[in-house]
């Protein structure tokens, strides 16, 4: 089996022998796993603020959550903060989310024939469905980071989320038969990670991004997206019966 590590959007080639697994740590991943952990239903994406608030004119009893520039914008029910997510009870509840990198990511590797949605958060449990689904469809795994700029940049803490969740890969590959290859780009983001294990929220601190939320006091944030297999939740994109995209908690033979 393949592993693959894409450091932003603009790299992706062909994805149609690959299960995708779209990172972006700071915030949207996060975020969208904490959602669903919390309980939400599905979470339906927007590329645009324009779009987000035209959905949410069709649909409004959706939660209206997202970012621009960090911060909510105007008339958003919420903002892009998994911290504040956790602390919610959004058992049944349906949200729209439109952040500056995350959700066009996700939407960018929407022709894989699968696409999950993982962070430090989440890197255990998301490997491990990534693998049982590769294995089982006789697929390749590439691990998409967000990126910053509209996913033209990278962005060293998608790098260590990335990073986190190829070292659970290798953790699932070795307990089966299957041989795991990994690309060069693969190999050097695995070591970074374990060069950063232990420190994880020092070095999203140390982040570009991670400055900029500090200096818009999201500082919880930081401590929240840090803790490596906090959460359960695999998100997993789908279609809905209107063919938006949307995402729900994945369970074995329920996307794709």
């Amino acid at each position: 089996m393949r592993l693959d590590v894409a450091p932003v959007p603009a790299l992706l080639t062909d994805l149609s022998g690959q299960v995708c697994i779209v990172v972006d740590v700071l915030r949207a991943s996060s975020t969208i796993v904490t959602m669903l952990e919390r309980g939400a239903q599905e979470v339906l994406l927007a590329p645009t603020i324009e779009e987000a608030h035209r959905l949410h004119q069709e649909l409004p009893g959706y939660l209206l959550c997202g970012e621009e520039g960090g911060l909510p914008p105007s008339g958003f029910d919420h903002g892009n903060s998994p911290s504040e997510f956790s602390a919610l009870d959004l058992k049944g509840q349906r949200a729209i989310l439109c952040t500056s990198n995350g959700t066009r990511a996700i939407l960018t590797a929407a022709a894989a024939p699968l696409v999950l949605v993982g962070c430090l958060l989440n890197a255990g449990a998301v490997a491990s469905a990534a693998w049982r689904e590769a294995a089982a469809r006789g697929l390749g795994i590439a691990v998409v980071c967000a990126g910053e700029e509209g996913g033209s940049a990278f962005a060293a803490e998608d790098a260590l989320g990335a990073g986190a969740i190829v070292d659970a890969i290798v953790e699932q590959g070795q307990r089966w038969p299957t041989a795991l290859q990994l690309a060069d780009e693969t190999r050097a983001v695995l070591e970074d990670y374990r060069a950063q294990r232990g420190r994880e929220e020092t070095a999203l601190r140390e982040t570009a991004h991670g400055r900029d939320l500090l200096t818009l006091g999201l500082g919880q944030d930081l401590a929240f997206c840090a803790w490596r297999d906090r959460l359960a939740a695999v998100p997993c994109l789908r279609r809905d019966e209107k063919e938006r995209l949307v995402l729900r908690a994945y369970s074995s033979g329920s996307c794709g």
